[in-house]
């Protein structure tokens, strides 16, 4: 589901890597996502910790509110 109030950039970029099509990133996904949103390159383990703080809801996958959450700490 995309969330209607995130910005078109935010919900085109994360189209773009949601490989799936089901809205959600999984770690992978959600790499390739910031560090085009952000232009910063990510070594594997602050990528992992990155990707646990945005997981909020602990259910291993990030959707498009929790993607958004994440990009504004950055």
């Amino acid at each position: 589901m995309v969330e209607a109030n995130a910005p078109e950039e935010t919900r085109a970029v994360f189209g773009e890597f949601d490989t799936d099509d089901n809205w959600l990133l999984n770690v992978h996904e959600f790499g390739g996502a910031v560090e085009r949103v952000t232009g910063r390159t990510f070594d594997p383990d602050a990528l992992r910790r990155l990707f646990r703080g945005a997981d909020v809801d602990g259910d291993g996958l990030v959707s498009l509110p929790e993607f958004e959450g994440c990009l504004k700490g950055l």
